[in-house]
């Protein structure tokens, strides 16, 4: 039995879905398995980077099932990737060292190896302590390996891309994706480290220029910016519509009404977003930064970089797009949509953990 510890939705996240999968896909196997969920409701740019007596005592509650750990052939934890985002797993991980349980740990961002570096004394010992006993380590892509730098051998260093949905993939038509005009779409956490602000002051360029454009936002928007964003989404007008959350049918749309997606990120535990995967296999043409693993995934083949915190990037690429949007949409959408499917599915991301956590089990044996 495989014990998954780590974040489920609700909320909806890169993390908690890529989760949710592989549960899926392991029942679809026929592999026994048990879950702890360690879902917390915040969603914020600064999530995990400073500590939350709120979050902490929300969290306390998983520890009551950390007796699942005993009757576990091996562990796959997802923590964050800060101190605390670490220490919080602190109980299933002494845990598993304590039992001789072998466990993976699996980043899903670019930031462990950072906080490991910024850390001293105690915090330092106890945090390589967690991490160095662990049977495995999992990136999102090669770029990423130097997140357990000095923490593990290489050879303990496991790379599995992130994957698409199945439904997306099979549904993308060639001849129905949008070429009248800039059909955008930007499907995230509406964060201020992701680009949102950023998206929204390009968008108020390209009308001032009398740019031909349609705009559909979709994720939860982060607290501290919810004014600024609001006041943006009303000087644009009818052009901007914002769709809340969205999954499952409603999701599959948004992409399908799209012909460009905008994810100009500079977040700071960024790794490889499932999102941008999403909107290359629905065929759209991808506007985004080079930031963490972007580039081990897209390239000027599937799209465009722009610079992060630029708005005047953002225009500029939107603006070259415009110009002949037919033409750019017969350049990528194909392109685009052939590459993911035979690259990041579903399958081939669960295949790859479950082929890690057997090996580890064997080795513990």
């Amino acid at each position: 039995m495989i014990l998954i510890t780590g974040p489920l939705p609700e909320p909806i996240n890169g993390c908690s879905y890529a989760n949710e999968v592989l549960c899926q896909n392991l029942v679809k196997k026929g592999t026994a398995y048990q879950t702890i969920n360690t879902s917390t409701p915040v969603v914020s740019s600064k999530q995990g980077t400073n500590f939350s007596l709120k979050k902490a005592l929300g969290f306390l509650k998983t520890y009551s099932y950390a007796f699942k750990v005993f009757g576990a052939k091996a562990v796959y934890l997802t923590p964050g990737q800060t101190f605390f985002g670490v220490a919080k797993y602190a109980p299933f991980i002494l845990l598993c060292i304590l039992f001789h349980k072998p466990y993976v740990i699996h980043v899903h961002g670019n930031y462990l190896g950072t906080e490991y570096q910024q850390l001293k004394g105690a915090k330092s010992k106890f945090f390589r302590l967690l991490v160095s006993h662990a049977s495995a380590g999992i990136v999102l892509s090669e770029s990423l390996r130097k997140n357990f730098a000095g923490l593990l051998p290489d050879k303990k260093i496991f790379v599995v891309e992130n994957f698409v949905d199945e439904e997306l993939l099979t549904s993308y038509e060639e001849q129905k994706k949008p070429k009248d005009q800039l059909r955008i779409l930007y499907l995230s956490n509406l964060m201020e480290e992701k680009g949102i602000l950023d998206l929204l002051d390009a968008l108020l360029l390209l009308q001032k220029k009398g740019v031909a454009f349609c705009v559909q936002l979709a994720g939860k928007i982060e607290s501290n910016i919810y004014t600024e964003v609001q006041m943006k989404l009303t000087a644009l007008g009818e052009k901007v519509e914002y769709l809340g959350l969205v999954k499952n049918e409603s999701k599959l749309q948004a992409f399908q009404r799209a012909n460009v997606f905008v994810l100009p990120t500079w977040y700071q535990m960024e790794g490889q977003p499932i999102s941008i995967l999403e909107a290359m296999g629905s065929g759209n043409i991808i506007v985004t930064t080079a930031h963490a693993g972007i580039p081990d995934i897209v390239s000027i083949e599937n799209g465009y970089f722009v610079e992060a915190k630029n708005p005047k990037s953002i225009a500029r690429a939107l603006q070259t797009i415009s110009e002949d949007i037919a033409g750019e949409v017969k350049q990528f959408s194909v392109k685009n949509a052939t590459y993911v499917k035979s690259r990041f599915t579903e399958q081939r991301f669960s295949s790859k953990i479950m082929d890690i956590m057997e090996n580890v089990s064997q080795m513990n044996k």
